[in-house]
Formats: C-alpha cells, sequence, structure tokens
C-alpha cells in the first residue's frame, strides 16, 4: 500500500499488482494505462487496489488522459525502445514520451526489448508538437502512417473495492475523445474499442455516434448485449439507436450477430468514445479485464458519505457508479454500465452528454436519483433499462429531489411486453423542469409532484412496430396529490417521424391532482396523428378527484371514443381547444366544468351528481357548431349565473331541471363569450327532455323558453327576451365576430303545469370557418403586468412614457401604452411565463424634460405576472 503526501503521478514509483492507495493531503495523478507505465508490475498485472482519500487532510485522485497521443505507423525495425524514451519526428521536430507500442487495438503492448511490429500504433504520453505523415522517426524504428490523434488510457481497478472520496477530497477525470471510425451506413458493421489485451471478458457500454456526415453532432448510443438487443425488442429505425456490445471490445452496429436489429446511423458518420476507460478484474486474473460483475457491489464503486467532490469529464467505464451523500456530482460525456446512482447530493447536479448501456440486465433504474435538493442539470441522457420487465420497474427514476432541470433525456423500457414501470418516473417531488424529453415503450408518470414543467414530451408506443392494445397507455400521468404540474408540445413518434405509435389510452390521464395545466399539443391545421388502427381512446382522461385544472389548444384525431373522458368526482375543470374527432360525443361529467371551443358532439343524457356546469361550446366541422346548455344545478361559484325567479324550480342531480308548477321560471346566463363562430343560422334550437316537443313562438312543449344575446360590441345584453327559434337567432347572425365572441342568457318559463316536465339540454347551433377556429384562440393565462416609470435622479414619475413589451419567442406584445399620472401602466397578459423585451421612451416634452430611451427584458411570472419599474435618464 503507498501513501500519498504529496503531488505524485502513478508512475513516479514501483507499483505493485492491486496496491492500495491512501491520500493523505497529497493527489495521484493517473496519466498512463495502470498496466503499462515505466514503473507498472510485470505482466500486466498493474491494477490497482481501494483508493481512500483522508477525511481529514483531503487530496485528490485524478486520471487525466488529455495528452495522451495514438501515433500510427508502418515500416517497423528493430527493437521496441524502453517506455520513457524520446520520439522525435525527423521533419516536425515533434518530441513526445514513449508509453508502447501496440500492434492492434486489442492487443497488449509488445514488451520493451522486443522486435517492432511491421505496422501498428505508438502511443505516447504526450508531445510537444504533432508529427507529419510519412516522417522517420528517430529513438524507434518506425515511419509515421497518418498523424497522431488523441490517444487513450485504461485504468483497471480491482473488483470488491471502494474508491473513497470525502469532503476534502475529489475524484477528477479530465479527457478527450477517441475516434473509432466512421460509419458504412450497413447493417452488421462492426467497430473495435481498445482493450490492451485484456481479453474477451472486456466489453463497452455505448458509443458516441455522429448525427450525419459531417454534422459535427453526437448522440450516445447504448450497448445492449445480444439478448435484450432481439426483434422482439427493437426494430431497426431511429427509435431503436442502440448498438450490440461483444466479447473484446467489439460493438456490432445494426446487427446482434445472428440478424439484422438496431438502427444503422449514416454513410461517413464518425464513431467515438471518451479516451479514459475504467475497466475492473479479478485479483486472481489482474492481466484480464472482467466483465461488469453481476453483483453491482463487487464493482469498483465509490465511498462518497463524507461529502466527496466527483468531478468527470470524457470517461467511460465499467465500474459501480453509486454516490451517495456527495458534495458535488459532476459528469459530463460519461457512459456506464446499468445504472447511476446518485442521493443527498449537497450541490447542483451537472450530468451531460452520457448514459448507460446494460450487460447483466439487472434489476435496477439505469438513472436513481433521489433526494437530491440542490437543482441541478441532468442534460443529453440516454439510459434505456432491458432487463425482463417486473413491477415497477422504472427506468429514469427521481424520488424526492428539488429543482433539478431535464432536457433531452431519453428514457425506456425496452423489454416487451411491458411492466407495470416507467419511462420516467417522479415521485414526491418539487420544481423539476422536463424539457424536450422522449419516452419509449411506456409514458411518463409524475406522483405526488408540485411545481413540474414539461416542455416537450415525445412518446413512441413501441420501439419496434406500431401502437398494440397491450395496456391502456398514456404519454403523460399525473396522479396521486400532484399540484400545479403544467406541460405542452407533446409529441408522437420522434416528433412525428414514425407513424403509427401513439398512446392506446391517451396524451394525458390525470387523477387525485390539483392546478394542472396540459395545453399546445398539435394545432388545429396540424393535428397529432392518432394513427391508422388502435387509435388513442381520448386525449385527456380524468381519473377522478382533480381540481382546478387546464387543458387548452389539444389536438388530435382520429381517437378511438372522443376528445375528453370526465368524472363526477372532479372539479374545477376547463377544456378549451381541445378536439379529438368531430363526430365523437364529449359527456361533460364533471362539476363547475367549461368547455370551450372543443371538438365534438354532445350528449343528450343528462349526467348524474354534476354540478355547476352550465354553458359549454364545441365544433362539429370546420363550418358548424353548437352551444349547449346543461341544465345541472349551480355550485356555489355558478350560483350568481342562475336565477329562480318564480316558484320552486328543482334539479334532479341527474342533470335534469323539473319546472313542475305552472310558472316555475328560471334565468341562466352564460359565464364567457363564445369565440371562433362567424353566424347563428336558422336552424331550429334543440331541447332534449320530457314535454318539449317545439309548438310555436316561445312555446317548447309545457315551457316557454327565451333568450337574449350579448355581441360583445359593448352594448351589453340585447334587453329584449325573444323567443328561443332559429329565425330570431339568425337575425344576430350578422352581429357577431368570431374574435369577440357572444354569449347566452336563456329564460325557461313552465305553461303547463306537470310532475313530468323535466329538461336536460337546450342546444342551438353556430356556423364557423376553419380560420375563425384557428385564428381565435381563448388566452392560455391571464396574469397581472405592470411598468412604473421614474426619473433616475429625482425618483419623480414620468406620465406619458410609452410602454412596449415585446414576447422574446414569439413577437407577441405583452404590454403597450402610455404611463398614467403615476408613471404606471397597468394590464393583463396571457403570455404568463413568457421572456420579453422591451422599450420605454418619451420623446416630447413633460415639464421640461426629455428623457433617453430606456430598455426592459425579462420574464413574466407564470403566476404572479410582472411588477417592473424602470428609471430614464434626462436628455442633457
Amino acid at each position: 500500500m503507498a501513501t500519498i503526501t504529496t503531488a505524485v503521478y502513478l508512475e513516479d514509483a514501483a507499483r505493485t499488482a492491486g496496491e492500495a492507495m491512501t491520500i493523505n493531503g497529497g493527489s495521484l495523478t493517473v496519466r498512463s494505462d495502470t498496466r503499462v507505465h515505466a514503473n507498472a508490475p510485470a505482466s500486466m498485472t498493474g491494477s490497482l487496489g481501494a483508493v481512500t482519500i483522508s477525511s481529514t487532510l483531503g487530496g485528490s485522485y485524478i486520471l487525466d488522459g488529455r495528452n495522451v497521443r495514438w501515433l500510427p505507423y508502418d515500416g517497423g525495425t528493430g527493437n521496441v525502445p524502453a517506455i520513457g524514451t524520446t520520439i522525435t519526428g525527423d521533419t516536425s521536430g515533434a518530441n513526445g514520451y514513449l508509453l508502447g507500442v501496440w500492434s492492434s487495438l486489442t492487443a497488449a503492448p509488445t514488451a520493451a526489448g522486443g522486435a517492432m511490429p511491421a505496422s501498428g500504433y505508438i502511443k505516447l504520453r504526450e508531445a510537444d508538437a504533432g508529427y507529419t505523415d510519412n516522417e522517420t522517426l528517430t529513438g524507434i524504428g518506425a515511419t509515421v502512417n497518418g498523424t497522431d490523434v488523441v490517444g487513450w488510457i485504461e485504468v483497471v481497478h480491482d473488483q470488491s473495492i471502494a474508491i473513497t472520496v470525502p469532503r476534502l477530497g475529489d475524484f477528477t477525470v479530465r479527457g478527450d475523445w477517441f475516434e473509432l471510425g466512421t460509419g458504412s451506413g450497413a447493417a452488421n458493421q462492426t467497430v473495435q474499442v481498445p482493450t490492451n489485451g485484456g481479453g474477451s471478458t472486456t466489453y463497452v457500454p455505448g458509443v458516441w455516434i455522429e448525427t450525419g456526415n459531417g454534422t459535427g453532432v453526437y448522440e450516445f448510443w447504448p450497448a445492449l448485449v445480444a439478448s435484450a438487443m432481439s426483434t422482439t425488442n427493437l426494430g431497426t429505425d431511429a427509435r431503436s439507436k442502440f448498438v450490440c456490445t461483444e466479447a473484446s471490445g467489439v460493438i456490432r452496429i445494426g446487427h446482434n450477430g445472428t440478424t439484422t436489429v438496431g438502427y444503422v446511423p449514416a454513410s461517413g458518420a464518425k464513431i467515438r468514445i471518451p479516451n479514459v476507460i475504467g475497466r475492473q478484474c479479478a485479483t486472481g486474473t489482474r492481466a484480464t479485464n472482467a466483465a461488469p460483475n453481476g453483483t453491482l457491489g463487487t464493482r469498483p464503486d465509490f465511498t462518497t458519505t463524507s461529502a466527496g467532490v466527483i468531478d468527470v469529464e470524457n470517461f467511460m467505464c465499467d465500474w459501480y457508479t453509486l454516490f451517495a451523500q456527495p458534495y458535488s456530482v459532476k459528469l459530463n460525456n460519461y457512459a456506464t454500465f446499468d445504472t447511476v446512482n446518485i442521493s443527498e447530493c449537497a450541490s447542483a447536479l451537472d450530468l451531460n452528454n452520457g448514459g448507460t448501456g446494460m450487460y447483466s440486465l439487472l434489476d435496477v433504474y439505469s438513472m436513481n436519483l433521489t433526494s437530491n435538493f440542490a437543482g441541478g442539470n441532468v442534460t443529453d441522457w440516454y439510459g434505456q433499462r432491458a432487463n425482463t420487465p417486473g413491477t415497477n420497474d422504472h427506468d429514469v427514476y427521481i424520488a424526492y429531489c428539488i429543482g433539478q432541470i431535464f432536457t433531452r433525456v431519453h428514457g425506456g423500457i425496452v423489454g416487451f411486453a411491458r411492466s407495470t414501470g416507467y419511462a420516467i418516473y417522479a415521485t414526491q417531488c418539487q420544481n423539476l423542469t422536463f424539457d424536450d424529453c422522449y419516452v419509449k415503450n411506456i409514458g411518463m408518470y409524475l406522483n405526488t409532484c408540485k411545481n413540474v414543467a414539461v416542455d416537450g414530451l415525445d412518446y413512441c408506443d413501441r420501439y419496434v412496430g406500431s401502437t398494440n392494445t397491450t395496456g391502456t397507455l398514456y404519454c403523460l400521468n399525473i396522479q396521486n396529490s400532484c399540484d400545479t404540474v403544467t406541460a405542452r408540445d407533446v409529441t408522437f413518434g420522434l416528433k412525428g417521424t414514425i407513424s403509427n405509435v401513439h398512446p392506446y389510452g391517451g396524451i394525458v390521464n390525470f387523477l387525485a391532482s390539483s392546478n394542472i395545466k396540459v395545453r399546445e399539443c398539435g394545432s388545429r391545421g396540424t393535428v397529432l396523428s392518432g394513427g391508422s388502427a388502435n387509435n388513442p381512446a381520448y386525449l385527456v382522461v380524468d381519473g377522478g378527484n382533480n381540481a382546478n385544472c387546464k387543458f387548452q389548444r389539444m389536438y388530435m384525431t382520429p381517437t378511438r371514443t372522443g376528445a375528453i373522458s370526465t368524472l363526477n368526482s372532479s372539479k374545477g375543470i376547463t377544456y378549451e381547444h381541445v378536439y379529438g374527432d368531430m363526430g365523437d360525443t364529449m359527456v361533460v361529467a364533471s362539476l363547475n366544468t367549461a368547455v370551450k371551443n372543443c371538438g365534438g358532439t354532445n350528449t343528450t343524457t343528462g349526467q348524474t351528481s354534476v354540478y355547476g356546469t352550465h354553458f359549454t361550446d364545441a365544433f362539429t366541422g370546420d363550418t358548424a357548431g353548437r352551444v349547449v346548455l346543461a341544465l345541472n344545478e349551480p355550485t356555489a361559484e355558478t350560483a350568481g349565473y342562475y336565477s329562480a325567479v318564480a316558484g320552486t324550480p328543482k334539479f334532479t342531480s341527474a342533470g335534469g331541471l323539473v319546472l313542475a308548477a305552472l310558472n316555475d321560471e328560471v334565468i341562466i346566463e352564460q359565464d364567457y363569450f363564445v369565440k371562433g363562430c362567424t353566424g347563428l343560422p336558422s336552424t331550429a334550437p334543440v331541447v332534449t327532455g320530457t314535454n318539449v316537443t317545439y309548438v310555436s313562438g316561445p312555446d317548447w312543449g309545457n315551457h316557454d323558453i327565451y333568450f337574449q344575446i350579448d355581441v360583445n360590441d359593448g352594448g351589453g345584453w340585447n334587453g329584449t327576451w325573444l323567443d328561443l327559434t332559429g329565425a330570431n337567432l339568425n337575425s344576430f347572425d350578422a352581429d357577431i365576430d368570431p374574435a369577440l365572441g357572444f354569449k347566452l342568457k336563456i329564460r325557461i318559463v313552465c305553461d303547463t303545469a306537470s310532475t313530468s316536465n323535466l329538461i336536460s339540454y337546450i342546444r342551438i347551433s353556430t356556423t364557423s370557418t376553419l380560420a375563425a377556429q384557428t385564428d381565435n384562440l381563448y388566452p392560455l393565462d391571464t396574469v397581472p403586468v405592470s411598468v412604473t416609470v421614474k426619473n433616475v435622479n429625482t425618483g419623480a414619475a414620468i406620465q406619458n412614457a410609452r410602454v412596449r413589451l415585446i414576447e422574446t419567442v414569439g413577437s407577441n406584445v405583452v404590454l403597450e401604452g402610455l404611463t398614467n399620472a403615476s408613471g404606471v401602466l397597468t394590464g393583463t397578459t396571457q403570455y404568463a411565463g413568457s421572456s420579453f423585451t422591451g422599450k420605454v421612451r418619451r420623446a416630447t416634452v413633460a415639464d421640461g424634460t426629455l428623457y433617453k430611451p430606456a430598455s426592459l427584458s425579462g420574464t413574466v411570472d407564470a403566476t404572479a405576472g410582472l411588477s417592473a419599474t424602470v428609471l430614464m435618464i434626462p436628455d442633457e
């Protein structure tokens, strides 16, 4: 065992096989292969044992591959020089420190003093300049055959050891990229990863592949063993960006060794890996790499419970990535096998551009983040799970975390049929953001989470084939006391590039949650495709016991059943511009529910125990729609829109109004203006119930029904009760503006007493156009906006300053106008959550003062809106 008290390199002293290191205030830097350096043990047995950094003295364990070079050569003559020999280019003048000579990527280095292979690679620990193709080398018998590139180093640890990192210590990796070649464009290409003679039990967790020839953009492709990379689980399109990891460091693309499976990258796309490679070995066979042990704790792992610092860039390993109670974790350009497990991290996470392959197909989450309260970012992370699916076998698992932002995180359950696990599962979390994430074979699940934003979620029902009926799945599940969740821009099939991979259940299922908003999924002009078979049942499914939720601007067709599914155990639900098939029936069974400008027809059957849900409207096609009044009993929240004028009107609690006695009378007023309609046709209204057959004038069986209308022109109600007829409604046709909208007030009087009198629905037809429906949308949110303008020198209010704030994306006007005598301009905006830029100008004389234009920028808070003060400088 070595005790390190100063800054040393691994090769500074003679090392023993499996040597443990205690770092007491110093640092240990590994900049070469642990098996190949000037003081390495004989016979390639140079593994490391446990590394323990002192909790009181601190220290650093550093892996550094940034300077290592890999120089191809031919014309080999003579013998291999000793490690440390200076290798000089006769033309370039470059000088490098020799680490060894390799005949191939799979070979161990040729021993010093042995005959030079005719061709191969020279590894240099560092070089002071680049070498020139075809130049003769001094210090070694060889000629350069190409150019030197970034090389690689291999760090081997014994199994069952721990790297102990306390608060005063750090584990740091710095590396670069090692190029493996380019894609052939054909299936069954094999790519060789360096094994350093480590043998057949060398496996690779994945590779980074360029998105196209010359794009310069790379994605991590996780590696699977051949048994998981089957045609049952995977196909050959872009959903299946996996490679097959095989013995001796071979990666196979588009094939599992037996049959074609997996996506094939473009011809010429570059393939690369991090150049610092961590491996494991058994203590009895240290010269041979061991496959990732099936017991995670037997792999080399980490002890960070004393708040260690993990700082990794460009590292690929088969160790157990377990960081419990660390101070900080940074994993950039990182890959490992099976799982990344981080809990109770004291500072913000930083995980970027990497993921996990699966070798042992263990029953573990590919990513397990638990009790991390300091926020952070997880970006461009790929970690699909490939073990045999079991109960609650989630892939990306996030529990009790606060403040993380997940960007382009890809989760999925590779095995089919599916388990009850989810691709991304978050439970008991707060203040999470998911941006442009991807889920495959099953959706995302939010369980008892608060303040979560999902901005872009792409769903593929399968990795191979199309949507089937195995499970009623949803893209997004929001359940079990979630609160304040906003989701938008759900897509299917890798942004619509793969067809027929829609969810069988619907876009969203919400249960026992509150303040949920799901919006902007598809558009009226470009709807989400429900596929050609096994169509989604609904867009939105209400599982019950929800409150104060909104679903806005959601468009999908075809649907199997309808746009929305509702339950009477939910209250305060709003649906605006939610379109399924226009011919599907919408049954509105939840309480205090608003349905505005949705797509579909209405039921004529009264709903049981539904209260506070009254006027709704929908379109049945591009040119026609309807406004429907459901005669449900009002609640405290809607009582102001209902008046029992005379008699004893009663509600049945089964969706019906009973006016049994002569002159029983009610008036019900619509609480919103109906947008998107271009007129009111002469089509006769439809009244559903008992004793409601139309006779003439206002007479509907045993009822007289009248209406008033407000066309939102500032004049209010038309002021006269008119008979509810098609002709009278049509008389206002020319007054209807689709942007301003209209609303109705209905008066019902019993003209013939009967205990069987009952009205369930009143339906009034409307006309429309596709443009009217597309262009006249209800605002997503309305929040207050206030700007105060003052003189920077005196603090005095500036009146008549012109304020103009514009949304950064979309260029919509957030606020515009002149300040009042107090220097204040107030208003509201629907662009909550949006960033903005703006100007404040005062170019005319005000109390003898002119002002220089001032700038203003920021973000409109999604809840509080905006309150800002601008200080203007007098113009000299």
